[in-house]
């Protein structure tokens, strides 16, 4: 059995890399973004400073990417191809692995791990010079050791991957600020246990925050991410936010407000259902709180921005695959339990190629501008 869910593993990796290879057409897009980072990390590689094409000191994001990229100087787009596509393989590797213990079954794990190793804005984020798709290769790692904290090598595991997280994109705090409140909830009413708990917390956010003390106090006048915070009202952010997670059960063509609809009936279905366990386990309450703590933090900075909302909430679809394991596993009906699943991956399967064939087009075409996501 666990020989088959290892071959699952290595399929979805397997997966990741095809896609990947045909989707990019051996050559990574740039944005305005990636411009940023490029610049940035030809400062590190040269002078051991942090400087965007504009002149400007580098604060809109934090700084592991652009000093993953000057490892290349000064073929630093051929090396990008190559680490991100290894970043793409190891992350779909990692969930898949995660997916094991809440896909008992191996068919429907083998499912639910191609579901993300397909699944469309995943190979958007990999395809474009961004730093997600590193990013999404740090977090099924940090999870893995966070579920384990209790060995000690873990646990330092966990803190460094954590910090690692937060120094390749700021919503890696997001994860940190759940992961300890799950570690709280876990150990209350121990106060001993607690104050181990945030001392943990802390450990594992100590990058972020040294990152953002160094913009505000030494680089007051440096723009950063901060600027982009409050676009938009809070009602925008959360009907934005739930429009991207609706896709993830329903086709984008959908009329929106029918799409949000029944996916907020769902979730409630599944959250009563999961609910029904008077002791929820570590894993089951971490999931709970990583939706809870990053939707309220995406919510508060109110910074969605339509085109690219896939993109903000790419992180909380493999937790999302992982709460339907446990959901599936309650279901009466394990037939209707394995044809849902075996629909919901047909259908990212059939999004993930479909916008493949188009990047992959307007790659042969010479088309640099196509960010849509259908």
């Amino acid at each position: 059995m666990q020989t088959l869910f290892r071959c699952n593993n290595w399929i979805a990796a397997g997966a990741a890399i095809a896609v990947y290879w045909f989707a990019s057409g051996g050559m990574l897009e740039l944005t305005v973004d990636s411009y940023f980072y490029l610049s940035a990390a030809k400062s590190w590689a040269v002078s051991k400073q942090l400087v965007d094409y504009q002149g400007n000191v580098y604060a809109n994001w934090p700084p592991l990417y652009p000093i993953l990229l000057s490892l290349g100087y000064p073929e630093m787009m051929r090396f990008a191809f190559w680490l991100h596509g290894i970043a793409y393989a190891i992350s779909a590797w990692l969930f898949a692995h995660c997916l094991g213990q809440y896909y008992p079954r191996p068919l429907v794990h083998l499912a639910a791990a191609l579901s993300y190793a397909l699944y469309a804005p995943l190979v958007a984020s990999a395809i474009f010079l961004w730093s997600e798709i590193i990013f999404m290769a740090i977090l099924p790692a940090a999870f893995w050791a966070f579920l384990r904290k209790k060995d000690y090598k873990m646990l330092i595991i966990y803190v460094m991957l954590a910090n690692l997280l937060c120094l390749q994109r700021n919503a890696g705090i997001f994860f940190v600020i759940a992961w300890t409140f799950s570690n709280i909830c876990e150990f209350y009413p121990s106060w001993r246990q607690i104050l181990k708990a945030i001392l943990v917390g802390l450990a594992a956010s100590l990058a972020f925050i040294f990152w953002q003390w160094r913009n505000l106090v030494w680089l007051s006048k440096v723009h950063d991410f901060r600027e982009n915070a409050g676009l938009i009202s809070l009602l925008e952010s959360i009907r934005l936010s739930f429009s991207a997670m609706s896709t993830w059960t329903m086709p984008i063509l959908f009329p929106e407000g029918l799409r949000i609809i029944i996916f907020v009936i769902f979730v409630m279905v599944m959250t009563l259902f999961l609910t029904k366990r008077k002791h929820p386990c570590t894993s089951l309450r971490a999931l709970a709180l990583t939706f809870i703590c990053y939707c309220v933090g995406m919510w508060s900075l109110r910074m969605n921005i339509p085109s690219e909302n896939d993109r903000y909430f790419l992180p909380l679809f493999p937790f999302f695959l992982m709460s339907l394991g446990y959901f599936l596993q309650q279901v009466q009906s394990k037939k209707l339990a394995i044809g849902c699943m075996m629909l919901l991956t047909l259908y990212h399967t059939g999004r993930g190629v479909k916008n493949s064939l188009m990047w992959h087009n307007a790659r042969c075409s010479k088309i640099t501008t196509y960010f849509q996501i259908f």
